[in-house]
């Protein structure tokens, strides 16, 4: 476990700060207020899974008590080699298998989040190309050039059903263009993302989209009291959670050799009623469990962890933009 110590603020609401040992004092701070009835919670998820992974117990109480949840899908995980060639057995996938293979994949996220109480009209898929955020985020930048064509289905847009406003192609613009029209439409009082440390590509890059599109609001509107309040959830670092300091018990722990200026984090505790459903909702993902069961499931402990949006330099935002493969 790691060395660092965590004070419990609340057990059924409250949020808790865990402070790394270099950190040295626990910094108490509470999010009651955002989460009751009046909460609306939006989440940005990059693929199908990592909803539920980093927020499944969320967005089971802000239902619960009464506010209202949606989610939002980056893409549709439809560009995962190994997924599709296990699901379907077979070697040498093609376009067509793979977009088959991301319509599965919303079908499966839809039965998830019915698990957790959503209703279908609360489920948003936005069709990008699932492996190719971070290339169209430093790529492509606008309608004025080229548009991104993803190498598995080979599509230069999203599917007709996926549309949320007309000539969608894949590009950055028309990307942030789809997440302001979600914004505005269901005006959040929390949003939840993916870190901008998370070391896949796809998921960093949700961060800058949403950070993108939010910036874009707020010089329409300056800063007011109905501005969402922005958390981030961390999925993919090293090993973690498996490893790297997550910790094999009931409770996860945020993961060893994080940089300093992240590594204050908010752990949200669950009930064992939510931790139940959150494993039996993971469960149903079956093409994802096929690959990486283990993986999922690790993240069905008694908390999740998130952390607040802080103000990043110039030299930050390049150095956590670029794609990593």
């Amino acid at each position: 476990m790691p060395s660092c110590k965590a004070r419990l603020i609340s057990f059924f609401f409250g949020f808790f700060v865990l402070c790394s040992s270099a950190r040295g004092a626990e910094h108490p701070l509470t999010l009651d207020a955002l989460v009751s009835s009046k909460t609306r919670l939006m989440v940005f998820s990059p693929h199908p899974d990592d909803e539920t992974l980093g927020a499944g117990g969320l967005i089971q109480r802000v239902l619960g008590i009464g506010g209202a949840v949606k989610v939002v899908f980056m893409t549709s995980g439809d560009g995962y080699p190994e997924g599709v060639e296990m699901e379907e057995h077979i070697s040498h996938p093609t376009a067509q298998d793979y977009r088959a293979y991301g319509v599965e994949r919303q079908e499966e996220a839809v039965r998830v989040l019915e698990t957790l109480g959503l209703k279908q009209k609360d489920i948003i898929f936005l069709g990008f190309p699932d492996g190719g955020l971070c290339t169209i985020l430093a790529k492509y930048p606008s309608d004025d050039g080229p548009d991104y064509k993803s190498p598995f289905t080979l599509e230069d847009r999203p599917p007709p059903a996926d549309v949320v406003l007309p000539d969608t192609e894949y590009n950055t613009e028309d990307l942030e263009r789809a997440i302001t029209k979600v914004l505005v439409d269901f005006r959040p009082t929390l949003l939840v993302t993916t870190h901008p440390r998370d070391q896949h590509p796809d998921h960093h890059s949700t961060y800058f989209f949403v950070e993108g599109a939010l910036q874009a609001l707020e010089k329409k509107a300056p800063r007011q009291k109905s501005q969402p309040q922005l958390l981030t959830f961390l999925i993919h670092f090293g090993q973690w959670p498996l490893d790297g300091g997550g910790g094999t018990g009931s409770r996860l722990y945020p993961p060893q050799g994080f940089p300093e200026k992240d590594s204050e984090w908010l752990s949200f505790p669950l009930s064992p009623e939510e931790v139940d459903t959150k494993r039996r909702a993971l469960l149903l993902y079956h093409t994802q469990m096929l690959v990486m069961g283990r993986y999922l499931l690790s993240f069905a402990r008694g908390n999740e962890l998130f952390s607040f949006d802080r103000p990043r330099t110039e030299k930050e935002v390049e150095e956590l933009r670029r794609c990593q493969q």
